[in-house]
């Protein structure tokens, strides 16, 4: 984890908590590991998606400046992100 890290406070029901921290036990891992991995997969799914949308309107595109121009929002979509 990156000396830029964060803390982020999450509401959940309390037997869920104990749940999550033994499952997380059960595969070797922390509670704070397993939730980075999980957001880190949220992340990219949605980043998969949103590309998979923006390739959509990059194949409809009417001129070339308006594919180049969605296509680097793209490539912004790739590089905003990367965990070290």
């Amino acid at each position: 984890m990156g000396r830029d890290s964060t803390v982020l406070q999450v509401r959940i029901d309390e037997r869920l908590k104990h749940a999550f921290a033994d499952a997380a036990k059960r595969d070797s891992t922390t509670p704070s590991e397993a939730l980075r991995t999980l957001v880190e997969t949220y992340v990219r799914e949605s980043r998969r998606k949103e590309a998979q949308r923006q390739s959509r309107l990059v194949a409809a595109a009417s001129d070339t400046a308006e594919t180049q121009a969605l296509i680097a929002e793209v490539q912004d979509l790739d590089t905003e992100w990367r965990r070290p």
